[in-house]
């Protein structure tokens, strides 16, 4: 089984001018995707034999994340093996409403938070609503926790998911990127706090030592993911570059996609 964590589904307009961005911005060059639409992303996605695959908005600032919600309710939701998320931003007002809304109304099951576009930390404590509602309902909450426009997140950066996983300590939070570059520092808090999740997106992209046998060991709470178009690494690409790692048979199909179905059935 291959469950895609971590792929990205914006309404095609936006998908497109994000693309932009990665293209005059980040320096990375030729992307493994050309396609960024939705119906580019889904086929790459069964091309790749995803079983499933977890779609992943973001709001970039406050006033879009209904519109977002609503959307991925409406246009991703029914889309055979694709898990929709919500997505938040905590300059928003009434975010109450907007967690409520997104979790009850549209019955998303997931949801996306990206701290470097949205420009806001983890910490904020305007986001208690959407802990609470997602500790609640048992409903993971995918964070990139970072706020560097490339991506990074640095080990300082993690100190405020401790606090919020000590908080709401039954919270399924999943650390983005296993905290990349600060992978020891997101393994640390997951041997801390059991209910934490990391993803190891892009890894194959990684020019850092992965932690095979730390991931070994807590191998039921780590996740597989592509960051699907934007990335350089196809998914079929990326998953063979985990298999070959060295990590045990059980852990490797965990990964896959035995620990994301878990947590969103």
């Amino acid at each position: 089984m291959l469950v895609d964590s971590h792929c990205h589904l914006m309404p095609d307009q936006l998908a497109l001018a994000i693309r932009r961005f990665f293209d005059e911005r980040m320096g990375w060059g030729k992307l493994a995707y050309d396609g960024v639409c939705v119906a580019d992303v889904v086929r790459a996605e069964r091309d790749a034999g995803s079983d499933r695959f977890w779609a992943l908005p973001y709001a970039h600032k406050a006033g879009v994340a209904a519109q977002l919600n609503e959307w991925a309710a409406r246009e991703v939701a029914p889309l055979p093996g694709v898990v929709a998320a919500a997505t938040f931003h905590p300059d928003d007002a009434g975010l109450a409403q907007i967690v409520e809304q997104a979790f009850g109304e549209f019955g998303l099951r997931l949801a996306k938070l990206h701290c470097s576009v949205g420009r806001f930390g983890v910490g904020d404590a305007r986001l208690s609503p959407l802990w609470e509602a997602a500790q609640q309902r048992d409903i993971p909450v995918v964070v990139h926790v970072g706020r560097a426009v490339a991506g990074y997140t640095y080990a300082h950066e993690l100190a405020p998911v401790g606090a919020v996983a000590a908080t709401f300590p039954r919270l399924k939070l999943v650390i983005a990127h296993c905290g990349l570059p600060g992978i020891d520092a997101a393994l640390d808090l997951l041997e801390s706090h059991p209910a934490l999740h990391a993803d190891l997106t892009s890894a194959s992209e990684w020019t850092f030592p992965l932690p095979v046998s730390r991931l070994e060991a807590l191998h039921e709470r780590i996740l597989f993911g592509s960051d699907c178009p934007n990335t350089t690494m196809t998914i079929a690409a990326s998953r063979a570059w985990l298999a070959r790692q060295g990590l045990s048979p059980q852990a490797l199909q965990a990964i896959l996609g035995g620990n994301a179905v878990r947590l969103v059935c």
